[in-house]
């Protein structure tokens, strides 16, 4: 975090202001035209604004500002968000590239508000997560003269399907059966227990107890139940999928969202089973091809086995 003492001041007739929900438009522009810079493309979409508006761990009336110039045009948003109840909190802020000072304006201001929603929770310090693209190098270099280093790096992975030759979902292996969650609650919680035991050592997780833990999923329109299953050795939950909705609109794609094997179960072939029967149903469901995220992390084997479904 910057040790500067200068607070950043708005120039002149700039005015900030807390998001609310009509904003989201106006906020997902904005972020477009940076991407779109960066990457080529929008890379994001007007329903994921309002899925982080929404979010249950953002208080938009204390942990979020939009920046206006004179002339009323949104110039620059930032925002601070709390993992569950760790000493974690996400920033990230973004403004248009005439208007520098908005931005040191708005990184001051979710620096300053991460460190204050981390002491509300009682921790004696503040983890600060922020993201940005290989390409963004000016992010990069501001993040860095703040004080951060890198941490990890998340790869977004791609894998098209042929629609001339359609996968065919795998069974179970003998002693293990399948759940989905779509119908039973119960599954549901098992899903969620299996998920905090195996990555509970993961980089940037945040325990969620499980009424959190389903609020935060079901705060996103891309969520649906009945994309999820978990895998059962007799009455033990053992392993969980859950895909969802997250790029279709942009992508035509299917998303697993989480993947998880119960430390007690790993090197059993469970991911691969359940990666495989995520690939299969996004295939029927004639999806262009499917995404994921994963990072760097050398101790999980998790890169090495996406790489080797393709």
């Amino acid at each position: 975090m910057s040790t500067a003492t200068d607070e950043p001041v708005l120039p002149a007739g700039y005015t900030q202001r807390p998001p609310a929900v009509a904003d989201a438009p106006a906020i997902f522009d904005l972020i477009a035209a940076h991407n779109t810079a960066v990457v080529g493309r929008p890379d994001y979409t007007l329903v994921e604004v309002a899925d982080e508006l929404a979010d249950p761990d953002f208080d938009p009336t204390s942990d979020g500002w939009l920046i206006h110039d004179p002339h009323g045009r949104l110039v620059g948003w930032g925002w601070a968000c709390r993992k569950g109840l760790s000493d974690t909190v996400d920033i990230d802020a973004y403004h248009v590239p005439t208007e520098p000072v908005v931005g040191d304006w708005l990184w001051h201001q979710t620096q300053r508000r991460a460190v204050a929603i981390a002491a509300g929770l009682g921790h004696p310090r503040a983890v600060l997560d922020a993201g940005c693209y290989r390409e963004d190098t000016a992010t990069a270099t501001r993040l860095a003269g703040y004080g951060f280093t890198v941490a990890t790096v998340f790869n977004r992975l791609f894998l098209a399907h042929d629609p001339a030759s359609l996968p065919v979902a795998p069974d179970a292996p003998d002693g293990f059966r399948l759940r989905s969650t779509a119908d039973d609650p119960t599954v549901r919680h098992d899903a969620w227990g299996v998920h905090q035991a195996a990555f509970a050592d993961h980089f940037g997780f945040a325990a969620k107890s499980y009424p959190a833990w389903v609020a935060y999923l079901c705060a996103h329109n891309s969520h649906d139940w009945a994309l999820g299953e978990v895998a059962y050795r007799g009455p033990a939950p053992v392993a969980m999928v859950l895909r969802s909705h997250a790029f279709v609109e942009d992508e035509r794609s299917g998303y697993v969202w989480l993947l998880a094997v119960h430390p007690d179960w790993r090197g059993r072939g469970l991911g691969r089973l359940l990666l495989r029967r995520a690939l299969a149903a996004d295939a029927a469901s004639r999806r262009r091809g499917t995404f994921l995220h994963v990072d760097t992390d050398p101790r999980r084997p998790a890169l090495g086995l996406y790489l080797a479904e393709g």
